[in-house]
């Protein structure tokens, strides 16, 4: 198992917003040895769209690795790494003394879900927008990964629970219940992009 570590110059877990390295680690004969270390470029990003590209080349880094911890990972930047497949912990410790109880926790996480049955959760799919309370989310490729689900399904309990301002949803074509339900629902919508096999339709309270 490999595991990502954003840490200081003493091997302590640090925030990937301050200065300091992120280390790959693996487990060989019972030891924990690093395979990279490279500079964590994150602390230096300015501005949601800066902290996302400088999270998108860490991952790119990270190759196979889907594991980070650190002492803090907060907002846009957790919500990059979550969107890419990653487990978060954190930790405020030395590196080497935690390592072992993480591997212990994503073992025992990963006989869970082998056991049940995975549930959707739309959170894993959304990307924050510009402004507080802004996201958008693509329904295809969803719904390509998880042939079971429906728009409806999809989008109807995130909906029914209002913890938005603006939602923008990309798909290849507007589902029709958008016209017959959302304005019941309390939403307005609007198509704000298009192309030949795209759409993205802006979903906004009324």
């Amino acid at each position: 198992m490999k595991i990502a570590v954003v840490e200081n110059d003493n091997q302590q877990t640090s925030s990937i917003f301050e200065p300091g390295f992120i280390a790959v680690y693996e487990e060989d004969g019972g030891e924990w040895k690093v395979l990279n270390r490279f500079e964590n470029k994150v602390c230096n990003a300015r501005g949601m769209a800066a902290v996302r590209m400088a999270v998108g080349d860490t991952i790119k880094q990270l190759g196979d690795v889907k594991v980070v911890v650190a002492s803090e990972i907060p907002g846009i930047a957790s919500g990059t790494f979550q969107a890419a497949g990653f487990d978060i912990f954190l930790v405020d410790s030395n590196v080497l003394d935690v390592l072992d109880s993480i591997k212990e926790d994503m073992l025992e996480a990963l006989e869970k879900r082998q056991e049940e049955p995975r549930k959707f959760d739309i959170m894993e799919y959304l990307e924050p927008g510009e402004n507080k309370g802004d996201f958008s989310i693509n329904i295809e490729d969803i719904m390509f990964k998880n042939p079971e689900l429906t728009s409806k399904k999809i989008l109807i309990p995130y909906l029914k629970n209002g913890e938005f301002n603006r939602l923008d949803v990309v798909c290849g074509h507007m589902p029709k219940w958008f016209v017959t339900d959302l304005g019941a629902m309390g939403f307005d919508y609007e198509t704000v992009n298009e192309s030949r096999n795209r759409k993205t339709v802006r979903i906004v309270c009324k």
